[in-house]
C-alpha cells in the first residue's frame, strides 16, 4: 500500500451510492436537527472545482461531462451535521442543519499518476501438503519397518516479530512396527492438532497426505482496536532420525525419500475488511487525529465506518499536485484517494471518464462576472 498523504472514504450502502443533484436539490439536503442523519448519509459526492464552473453546477458531475473537468474533489456525506445561520428573503436569520461532507483534497486531472480498481475476492490461507504416498524408506514403512524411528515435521513461521530468528514449532512422531504411509499421516496430523494451546495451523489427514492450513489471526474483531490485520505465513520441512543407529548416525537427519512437500501461498485481498479498517484509522493522522489508541485519554475522532462483515470493492487514485514553494521553486505533493464500498459502479464510471479525458491546462480562466447596468 502507498504511504502518501491520503484520504480514505468508506461506503456501506448496497445501492444508490452516489449523490446526484437535481433542480430542487443542489447539495445534500438539510435536516431538522443536529442528531438527525441526512437521507444522503453514506453517499459519495463529487464536486467540480474548475474556476469557470457555474455555482449551480458544482455538484453536476457525471460520466458524460467528467472528461471535460480539470479539477474535482471526492467526498462522502457523513451522518454528522453542522449548524448554519441562513438569512431568508425578509432578512431574518434562522438556523439550518447541513450534513458534514468528508472531502478529499483537490484532484487535478493533469497530475494523476496512477488509477486502479479492485473487485472483491475472498482471502486464502497458506497451505502446505505433505504427501507420504511414495515414501520408500524401508526402516519407516513396509514389512521391514522398525519401531522407534523419529519423524519430525518442523514448521517455520515467517510472520512473527522476532528480529534475529524465525519462530519454529517441531512435532515428533515415533514409528511403530508395520507402519504404513496412512498411519504416519494420521499420526502427524493428530500430533499437530493436539497442541491446541499454541496452534497456528490446522492439520487434516486424507489417505497418505497431511494438509496444513494456516489459521486466521486472532483479534477482538472490533473496528476501534489496536490490532492490525495480518496473516500466518509458514513453511514446512520434514526429516527422520534413527536413535538406534551407531555413533553419529543416531543423530543424523535424513530426508524421507519419496515424500513430497507442496506449498501454496495464501492471498490477502488488498481491500479485505480488516485492511480497510486499518487504512481508515491510519488515514486519520492526516486529519490531525493522532491519538487513536485504546486505553489512552482523550480520544477525539470521527466514528469509524468500516463494516468487518462487508465485501469491499476498491478504487485507488494517486496524484501529485504541484505548488510553488519559497524562491519560486516548484514542488509536488504525493497524495492518494482510497475509495472502498460494496458497490462502486456509479462513482467508478465518473472517475474512469475523468482520468481518461482530454486534459487541458491547469490554469482555467474564470467565467467573467455579469456586467452591472448603469442606473
Amino acid at each position: 500500500m502507498v504511504n502518501y498523504v491520503n484520504t480514505v472514504l468508506v461506503n456501506n450502502l448496497e445501492q444508490n451510492t452516489l449523490f446526484t443533484p437535481s433542480a430542487q436539490k443542489k447539495g445534500p439536503k438539510a435536516v431538522t436537527s443536529m442528531s438527525t442523519a441526512s437521507e444522503d448519509a453514506g453517499k459519495f459526492i463529487i464536486m467540480n472545482c474548475d474556476a469557470n464552473v457555474d455555482a449551480n453546477d458544482i455538484y453536476n458531475v457525471s460520466s458524460a461531462n467528467a472528461a471535460d473537468i480539470q479539477t474535482i474533489k471526492v467526498g462522502i456525506v457523513t451522518k454528522k451535521n453542522c449548524a448554519v445561520r441562513v438569512r431568508d428573503a425578509q432578512g431574518a436569520f434562522h438556523t439550518e442543519y447541513h450534513p458534514i461532507v468528508k472531502w478529499s483534497n483537490e484532484i487535478k486531472a493533469a497530475d494523476i499518476k496512477s488509477y486502479s480498481a479492485l473487485e472483491f475476492a475472498a482471502d486464502t490461507e497458506d497451505t502446505v501438503e505433505i504427501d507420504f504416498t511414495n515414501l520408500t524408506e524401508s526402516k519407516l514403512v513396509g514389512n521391514a519397518a522398525e519401531s522407534g524411528k523419529r519423524i519430525i515435521v518442523r514448521l517455520t513461521f515467517k510472520d512473527m516479530p522476532h528480529r534475529y530468528r524465525k519462530w519454529t514449532e517441531s512435532y515428533e512422531y515415533v514409528t511403530k512396527e508395520s507402519e504404513t504411509t496412512a498411519s504416519i499421516a494420521t499420526g502427524i496430523a493428530n500430533l499437530i492438532n493436539n497442541e491446541w494451546k499454541r496452534a497456528r495451523v490446522n492439520a487434516t489427514a486424507s489417505g497418505s497426505k497431511v494438509t496444513l492450513v494456516a489459521l486466521p489471526y486472532d483479534d477482538d474483531d472490533a473496528v476501534d482496536t489496536l490490532n492490525v490485520a495480518n496473516k500466518v505465513r509458514f513453511n514446512a520441512n520434514i526429516y527422520w532420525t534413527d536413535p538406534a543407529g551407531e555413533g553419529w548416525e543416531a543423530n543424523n537427519k535424513h530426508f524421507p525419500q519419496g515424500v513430497s512437500i507442496k506449498k501454496t501461498p495464501g492471498v490477502q485481498y488488498p481491500a479485505s475488511a480488516k485492511l480497510v479498517r486499518d487504512r481508515e484509522a491510519w488515514a486519520m493522522g492526516y486529519q490531525g487525529i493522532l491519538n487513536r489508541g485504546e486505553g489512552t485519554w482523550p480520544i477525539i475522532k470521527p466514528d469509524m465506518e468500516t463494516d468487518l462483515t462487508a465485501h469491499y470493492n476498491a478504487i485507488t487514485l494517486e496524484f501529485e499536485n504541484m505548488y510553488r514553494a519559497a524562491d519560486d521553486i516548484q514542488r509536488k505533493t504525493k497524495q492518494t484517494l482510497e475509495v472502498y464500498g460494496k458497490d462502486l459502479s456509479a462513482i467508478k464510471l465518473i472517475l474512469d471518464a475523468f482520468v481518461a479525458g482530454v486534459q487541458q491546462s491547469e490554469n482555467i480562466t474564470p467565467k467573467p462576472a455579469a456586467a452591472t447596468p448603469n442606473p
